[in-house]
């Protein structure tokens, strides 16, 4: 009778253990993602926070992270048709996230990242929908969270990208890259698996704009 009692006791015990032990597992990938110079290895990095994420499906950061590792993958890939396939696989994690996170501001963001990076694999043939698209989600990401400084990074990444006669240029983007390196001065990120990329890139593209 004891050995019945303690069965259901020990599950229990290795459940709570399991679902713990993704944190430290994603936190070893993400240190492998930062670490990737090739697509190779930044590929490698990526399987393995899918895979987390696939283990924890009641989990939206495995899911961003996973969104995210591709989409960095796509901007080392060449071939048109690799970084769009790429750019799939992005789109299924983040529409898992979206799910369990649907008023989540980091995920908006990461949805305008994501339409950024389709639109970079042809911009003349794609500015027209995906700027329109970037907008929409980075500003629904705003609205969500007004303090959060990507929001900010990848609005003035767009201008600054866009054409001036088209409504973009330095002049544009340079207020929104101020505004985002302040807010990434004030907001340090939660803890160790907290969004926290773009603040390099923010001072980059802000000092090209001087």
């Amino acid at each position: 009778m004891k050995k019945l009692l303690l069965l259901p006791v020990f599950f229990i015990t290795f459940l709570v253990q399991a679902q713990g032990n993704y944190q430290a597992a994603l936190g070893e990938a993400l240190t492998e993602l930062k670490a990737a110079k090739t697509p190779e290895e930044t590929q490698d990095a990526a399987n393995k926070i899918s895979r987390i994420s696939a283990a924890e499906p009641k989990a939206w950061l495995p899911a961003y992270y996973a969104t995210y590792a591709h989409i960095a993958l796509s901007f080392q890939l060449k071939e048109d048709a690799q970084r769009d396939a790429v750019l799939d696989k992005a789109q299924s994690s983040l529409d898992k996230a979206l799910t369990l996170e649907p008023k989540e501001s980091e995920l908006h963001v990461l949805q305008g990242y994501l339409h950024q990076a389709r639109l970079a694999v042809s911009p003349m043939s794609r500015g027209m929908k995906y700027s329109g698209l970037t907008v929409a989600s980075l500003e629904k990401a705003k609205a969500l969270n007004p303090e959060n400084p990507r929001t900010y990074f990848l609005l003035g990444q767009h201008y600054f990208n866009m054409p001036k006669m088209v409504g973009g240029g330095k002049d544009v983007a340079k207020p929104l890259l101020t505004t985002a390196v302040e807010k990434y001065a004030v907001a340090p990120p939660a803890n160790s698996l907290s969004p926290s990329w773009g603040m390099n890139g923010a001072k980059s593209l802000l000092a090209k704009c001087e």
